[in-house]
């Protein structure tokens, strides 16, 4: 059994990408299991606090993804980049440079807006920056007007979607 670490970028109750993440055991593979990682009690990555001085909520995050066979990054667009919580994540997750967490791991990014842009950017930018990292982006998954590709109680409607987050999924296996 395989295990998925996701992060969701955003700190909306309601937020899409939220919402992705729980729809992602659903579309799994049977040999795959997500575990979804909250944020919230992740500081802002600060130099002063590496080495024995790392906060418990980071000591967490990188010891969950240690264990993970990968990770899922679904960030949301916000001014045309990724949002600081997705990068304060990879900043805590990479340092230090060149032994973080993260390192060798593979990657799938999601980003997903109710607008025309399908946050093509974010996924461009983090597909770019990961490798640098040392990871690898195994599956990039991008949808518009997601509003309308999921229902009330958080099932994908749109068939291109769902087969695209499965994809992603499978590349793990």
């Amino acid at each position: 059994m395989k295990t998925i670490l996701a992060f969701n970028g955003s700190t909306r109750a309601a937020s899409f990408h939220g919402r992705i993440i729980r729809t992602l055991p659903a579309l799994a593979p049977a040999d795959v299991r997500i575990a979804e990682f909250d944020l919230g009690d992740v500081p802002f990555y600060n130099q002063d606090l590496e080495g024995e001085h790392q906060p418990d909520a980071v000591v967490a995050m990188r010891a969950a993804v240690a264990e993970a066979d990968g990770i899922v990054f679904a960030a949301p667009e916000y001014n045309y980049s990724y949002s600081a919580l997705t990068k304060n994540t990879i900043d805590w997750l990479t340092r230090p440079m060149g032994a973080g967490a993260l390192r060798g791991k593979k990657v799938m990014v999601i980003s997903v807006t109710p607008g025309p842009g399908a946050g093509r950017k974010v996924t461009a930018t983090i597909s770019e920056i990961l490798p640098f990292l040392g990871n690898e982006v195994i599956s990039v998954v991008n949808a518009a007007t997601i509003h309308e590709k999921l229902d009330a109680n958080d099932t994908i409607v749109d068939e291109e979607l769902a087969s695209a987050l499965r994809a992603g999924l499978a590349a793990f296996s």
